[in-house]
């Protein structure tokens, strides 16, 4: 079966209608353009009806970009084909590689811009995924990273903007070289990227050094790894699919996990729930040898302690005998803001601001609070644990840390409480987005007039 048909059963396949849309990730290399024209000839043949279009991401990083971007524009409007052109700023991290960078912002940048509910086609092939069979058996991967890449997948991102896509690879099955023979055949023009052969990248020394030498000796490795891939991907659903219904056992509130019977857990198990845990929601697992201290470390540790396991940009932490998993953020230091009546005051990152109206302009969409401006200067404090504070519910006094205990708030989001006094008197506090008022709070509005109140507004986002 030649490409075009194997093209067509795919799309029939996944598409749900006939107006879903169909764009091409298209960097105008020979796998891309091969993709690209069997598309725009099943439209032609009248085989596929559904809008098609694609994306090309110029990375900035060969001297050759532009070139290659004003290519993609010829080669798509000599099909008719719309494309849309992004450039993306690559910030690489310590022990990441360019590869990865570029490969996430590429991703990230086609997410963006292609249309809601789009089918978004990758031109990898048989070939591509030998490699990364072999990278992820460099790197020592289990199941999960052996499956390579899914011919099918899904992605929803973005709360507030919902947008599901999915992404197929239909040339998964394909070798290099019937890309090559289709290309030859066809007459196509591409671009060759320079980059391609330079060996100091993993990929490009496996392609160049390892592979060869590889598939002389077995001239169908690529597809018995490719079928080791699947293998390897089915083996992984049924495990997730075992995970996510074990770990509903585990589950506590704020998306935590139970530590007592975590311990319980054999190691095995308990690394695999911890990945199923992270999976859903969109966290990369950390490495073995973190899973490893995971139990001795912070688990086990004594329940008066406040252990930190900590990789890339994630925290584990434990707290009132549950495990969480929160990102790393920089703490906000003790430091007291004056608010001298401005209609905005920006808290520090990420609590949001407050916003003051009169009295008469109350909004139910926020948090508010009311004062008397008049009666003395009003502060917010950020720290200051010893200060005692008597809330409007309560017959005593205590100092703000024994409270934050009591009311089991978690050591990572002390610091993102406000205390708002005036004259030196405690009033509120402004905890995760809602005041908590104070004795002294009431006593002072009870001799108040309301024409002479102002209330002060919070705008920001759940911390929790």
């Amino acid at each position: 079966m030649n490409l075009i048909s194997q093209l067509q059963q795919k799309l029939l396949a996944v598409l749900s209608h006939e107006r879903q849309p169909i764009v091409v990730a298209y960097s105008g290399g020979v796998d891309s353009h091969v993709l690209l024209h069997c598309l725009h000839t099943l439209r032609a043949q009248g085989k596929i009806n559904n809008p098609l279009s694609a994306i090309h991401i110029h990375h900035g990083l060969s001297p050759n970009a532009d070139h290659w971007l004003q290519h993609c524009q010829q080669i798509c409007q000599a099909m008719d084909i719309p494309l849309q052109a992004a450039k993306v700023n690559l910030a690489q991290q310590n022990r990441q590689s360019l590869e990865a960078v570029a490969r996430m912002a590429r991703y990230r940048k086609i997410t963006e811009l292609a249309p809601k509910q789009a089918l978004v086609l990758l031109a990898q092939h048989q070939d591509d995924q030998l490699e990364t069979m072999l990278l992820q058996l460099k790197r020592g991967a289990g199941p999960k990273g052996l499956a390579a890449m899914a011919e099918l997948a899904t992605h929803v991102t973005g709360i507030d903007n919902h947008k599901e896509l999915a992404f197929l690879r239909p040339l998964l099955n394909s070798s290099q070289r019937e890309i090559m023979a289709y290309a030859t055949e066809q007459q196509l023009q591409w671009i060759e990227d320079e980059s391609n052969h330079n060996v100091d990248f993993e990929r490009n020394f496996l392609r160049h050094k390892v592979l060869p030498v590889l598939t002389q000796k077995w001239p169908e490795l690529a597809k018995t790894a490719s079928r080791s891939a699947q293998l390897c991907a089915e083996q992984q659903l049924l495990l997730e699919e075992v995970s996510m219904q074990k770990l509903a056992q585990f589950r506590a509130a704020d998306n935590s996990l139970l530590v007592t019977p975590l311990l319980n857990l054999s190691s095995a198990w308990l690394h695999q729930l911890i990945r199923s845990w992270l999976s859903e929601q969109g966290i990369s697992s950390p490495s073995h040898t973190i899973l490893q201290k995971l139990k001795a470390e912070l688990l086990s540790a004594k329940v008066d302690a406040s252990p930190i396991l900590q990789w890339s940009q994630w925290q584990f932490r434990r707290f009132d005998g549950r495990l969480f998993v929160i990102p790393v953020e920089p703490s906000i230091p003790a430091h007291t803001l004056l608010w001298q009546g401005q209609k905005q005051l920006n808290l520090p990152a990420p609590l949001g601001v407050l916003r003051a109206q009169t009295a008469a302009q109350p909004n139910e969409q926020t948090q508010n609070i009311l004062l008397a401006p008049h009666l003395g200067e009003i502060k917010l404090h950020f720290g200051g644990y010893a200060q005692r504070f008597k809330p409007l519910d309560s017959a005593c006094s205590k100092p703000l840390k024994q409270w934050y205990k009591e009311w089991k708030i978690a050591p990572w989001l002390r610091d993102k409480i406000v205390l708002l006094t005036q004259s030196e008197q405690p009033l509120a506090l402004l905890v995760d987005g809602k005041w908590l008022l104070s004795q002294q709070h009431h006593l002072r509005l009870a001799s108040e007039s309301i024409v002479n109140l102002t209330s002060l507004y919070y705008e920001g986002e759940s911390l929790s």
